[in-house]
């Protein structure tokens, strides 16, 4: 298998990273980190006096408050760069007025999606290993860490966001907003997956609408890879669950973004 459409997306999003990428964007992503560790920093020390209630610990499996923090922050990170990118790939070519040529063209949209994949995992991995080295004055530590365990959650985490990303592609592009779409998506996530604090504090109903997010079992695996020393023979039951509805929602994805390809024809016709 050639690949031509990978390659060819893989180099052309690369070289417009180098030639034309907003260092003001990156600068802002990392300064993203940065804050997060400095404010969980205060908010620790300051607010809660250094103290943990017992139930954390519980829940968690950590006393170790400012990992837990800072690692669900940049997996975060890795969602929303990953998940926003990708998703707005299609939507970026409507605006280019590139869209047209692009759906007459031999176009393979796994192929496609999956180039733009890699250079936001690329480019993303060297953002979010600028932020750690930020953030270990302020805590973060990985005494604990399993590297093959966190190879294996981090690849099926990239899984998980991919396939979030398809869904997502397909409501910019039906809608022609990414603005108020992607924004929605990313705060609801930032709330519900345990980003910041355990997902277990939120009402059970509520729980049982997360449990159906892939990014939540994703925090989850990388959290007990990291700081738990957890392999995925461990974390065997989350890792299949991940994995099973990541398939269904990616599915989904590529299901409805046929739909919505014709449907954003359509409306460019008038």
């Amino acid at each position: 298998m050639e690949l031509r459409v990978l390659k060819g997306t893989l180099i052309k999003n690369l070289l417009i990273q180098y030639r034309a990428y907003p260092m003001s964007f990156l600068v802002g992503n990392l300064l993203t980190g940065i804050y997060t560790s400095v404010g969980a920093w205060f908010l620790y020390h300051l607010m809660f006096g250094g103290k943990l209630s017992a139930d954390f610990v519980e829940v968690t499996g950590t006393a170790d408050y400012m990992s837990y923090v800072i690692v669900g922050c940049l997996v975060y990170l890795f969602v929303t760069r990953t998940c926003l990118n990708v998703s707005r790939s299609l939507i970026t070519e409507l605006r280019e007025g590139t869209y047209e040529s692009l759906m007459i063209a031999p176009f393979r949209r796994a192929e496609y999606f999956l180039g733009n994949m890699l250079v936001q995992t690329v480019t993303t991995s060297l953002e979010v290993l600028v932020s750690v080295a930020a953030a270990l004055p302020f805590g973060l530590k990985f005494t604990g860490m399993n590297a093959v365990g966190f190879l294996g959650s981090m690849l099926l985490s990239l899984y998980a966001f991919f396939a979030v990303s398809m869904v997502l592609g397909c409501i910019m592009l039906y809608t022609r907003d990414t603005y108020i779409s992607q924004n929605t998506l990313f705060l609801f996530l930032f709330l519900v997956c345990g980003i910041t604090f355990p997902a277990e504090y939120l009402p059970v109903w509520l729980q049982r609408i997360t449990d159906w997010i892939p990014v939540k079992g994703a925090v989850s695996l990388i959290r007990g890879s990291t700081l738990l020393g957890k392999d995925l023979m461990d974390m065997a039951g989350t890792a299949a669950w991940v994995f099973g509805i990541s398939t269904v929602t990616l599915a989904a994805g590529f299901l409805m973004m046929r739909k919505t390809e014709k449907h954003a024809l359509e409306k460019m016709e008038g």
